[in-house]
């Protein structure tokens, strides 16, 4: 396969699950406060811009992070390369550059995506209110993942797409938990409050993961049993470690050879953040600390995606 319609595959399937994280993100920071009057407070909407690594770009742009310039900037901007907009785009470029390697129907959920993702602005979804944004971002996604799933041939470039996928998702979910560290609560005794507590069950109800955490667990909310579930439950599809489970198996049909060996050093690095979940307990991320750990681990994914580049890109 031609390295640039790999690369066209594996940023095809980082682009849509951006999209997805991107929005999930917004969720969340939107439900730090249950007062009506609070909803677009105008503070505190810097969390989200440094969890989602676009602080600093967001700064060279705007004067000021309140709750309208950030979600335009997150979401219809198209100077940010990182905007859900962009990212649509991006997608729809890449599927465009890709048909022949792609399923009929793939091609068709990104186009269709993209032309009502276009009918939306800021105006419509203020009025409408940013829930029903949300969930059309998330059923968006949902139909992607269903439709490649099944009408999606498993050759390399599904494969390369499926690793591209599932490591953009281990670092949007990986972020996402990082906005929930980053909201700032009024008073430390407010931890554990039913504001602080109804923005961890939104965390799970936006990444689909309720129904699992009270499957595993019990209706009560507990932040380290929500932490344990997202990072380390190879049960749950949007954990840490079903990612890099998942990235490592799609690599490896890459390179079918290696199925004992890593070949590259991609599959190393991808190998070693899924054995460093797999092995690791909730009580070691929590005495490392949550902050610390994902920090660490989303670094761990920026030196995938050079590996990549390196390995399987270069052109």
């Amino acid at each position: 396969m031609l390295s640039r319609i790999a690369e066209y595959l594996f940023w095809l399937g980082r682009f849509m699950e951006r999209a997805q994280g991107i929005s999930i993100s917004l969720e969340v920071q939107l439900t730090s406060s249950l007062e009506a009057s609070d909803y677009y407070d105008n503070s505190n909407w810097e969390p989200i811009l440094n969890a989602v690594g676009q602080l600093s770009s967001f700064y060279t742009t705007h004067t000021q992070a309140d709750s309208q310039t950030v979600m335009d900037y997150l979401v219809f901007d198209l100077t940010n390369p990182n905007s859900i907009n962009s990212c649509i785009n991006k997608a729809r470029e890449n599927a465009r550059g890709v048909r022949d390697m792609i399923s009929k129907e793939t091609w068709e959920i990104i186009n269709v995506f993209y032309h009502e993702f276009s009918e939306f602005n800021m105006e419509r979804i203020l009025k409408e209110g940013p829930d029903r944004f949300f969930h059309f971002i998330r059923n968006k996604g949902y139909s992607f993942d269903g439709v490649t799933e099944i009408t999606m041939f498993r050759d390399k470039g599904y494969h390369f797409m499926n690793t591209g996928k599932f490591i953009e998702r281990a670092d949007q979910i990986a972020r996402i938990l990082d906005v929930k560290y980053h909201i700032p609560l009024k008073r430390i005794q407010d931890v554990g409050n039913p504001v602080d507590i109804y923005q961890w069950r939104t965390l799970l109800d936006s990444t689909g993961a309720y129904e699992a955490y009270v499957k595993q667990y019990t209706t009560k909310i507990v932040p380290i049993h929500v932490a344990e579930i997202l990072i380390l439950n190879n049960r749950l599809p949007r954990s840490l470690v079903y990612c890099m489970s998942h990235a490592l198996e799609s690599i490896r049909q890459i390179n079918p050879s290696s199925n004992k060996h890593y070949s590259t050093g991609t599959e190393q690095r991808i190998g070693k953040l899924y054995y460093q979940l797999a092995y690791s307990s909730v009580e070691d991320v929590f005495f490392f600390g949550l902050h610390e750990y994902l920090t660490n681990f989303i670094s761990g994914l920026l030196g995938i995606g050079s590996g990549m580049n390196q390995d399987y890109f270069a052109h």
